[in-house]
């Protein structure tokens, strides 16, 4: 496994991160305790140390992984908790709904704390409710040891949040589709003037660059016919600097591996597959300019 190396922080951050909402579950909503605990198994046992928990899982989910770490010494692992800015009714429920989380999680701190999908719409709100000091306390009392924001909105007002609180770190939707043409490069470039680092979310572009058109795949079969598309897309993060790790969201474990054994690979992508990776962002952006489905 290949660990952080951007010399923000001393923890041993794996690389590749994993994301738990697409942890398999029944009819009903609930983790498969078998299939869940192999993905989790699999992930421990390939070198992950990063887990992070959207805001949005069950509390059934929150507590099967409860169970699970605290089965793990709390070294071994860290966990990114998560609250959503767009979706939550800020006031006094905000330390009532954080010290759940960490029950159920029987985690007794985050590692790592995301304020998610702060944008103007709701930036009064966030402001008025005094958001960013609540959570700057938990973070004084030891509940949080970084915390973090996202945005859900132009770079430019990314940038303003950016500059207007002090963060540890920012997550973002990046892969090497938007780094190209839908400005993640850009931000990229703020994080990195700021001194800020980050953590990657969204590195296949919500499912389309695993399945991509087959003149995509023909590009990239050009680039290295060897190639994987997973391997594409996690290779291309390999000279990202200030990257703290990519978060994925494996169905499985085999998935997990198979994602694991990618990151710890030394194989890298040379000017050539570069060349041909930003052809076929090229041709992704074009298929979804024109609203072909991809």
């Amino acid at each position: 496994m290949r660990y952080n190396s951007s010399g923000f922080y001393e923890e041993k951050l794996s690389l590749l991160g994993i994301g738990t909402d697409l942890l398999p579950k029944n009819e009903k909503g609930e983790v498969e305790a078998e299939k869940g605990s192999a993905l989790l198994k699999t992930a421990f046992e390939s070198g992950v140390t990063f887990f992070f928990v959207p805001f949005s899982e069950s509390e059934s989910t929150k507590r099967f992984l409860g169970e699970s770490f605290s089965r793990k010494s709390r070294d071994e692992y860290f966990l990114c908790g998560s609250i959503d800015a767009e979706n939550f009714a800020f006031g006094e429920e905000i330390e009532t709904f954080f010290e759940k989380q960490l029950a159920l999680l029987k985690c007794g701190y985050f590692d790592y704390f995301v304020i998610e999908n702060i944008n103007r719409k709701n930036y009064s709100e966030f402001v008025k409710n005094k958001i960013y000091d609540t959570f700057s306390k938990f973070k004084e009392y030891g509940k949080i040891k970084h915390l973090g924001f996202s945005f859900k909105d132009s770079v430019e007002f990314g940038k303003e949040i950016l500059e207007k609180y002090c963060w540890d770190f920012a997550k973002f939707d990046l892969n090497f589709c938007n780094w190209e043409f839908s400005c993640g490069d850009d931000f990229y470039h703020v994080l990195r003037k700021k001194g800020v680092p980050f953590v990657a979310s969204d590195p296949f572009m919500g499912g389309k660059i695993l399945d991509p058109p087959k003149d995509v795949i023909e590009i990239l079969r050009c680039g290295d016919p060897f190639f994987s598309m997973e391997e594409w897309a996690l290779r291309w993060f390999f000279d990202k600097k200030g990257l703290l790790c990519i978060i994925t969201s494996p169905e499985n474990a085999e998935k997990t591996e198979k994602y694991a054994n990618i990151i710890s690979s030394s194989k890298t992508l040379n000017s050539s597959r570069k060349h041909y990776l930003k052809l076929a962002a090229q041709k992704l952006s074009e298929e979804k300019c024109e609203g072909t489905e991809i």
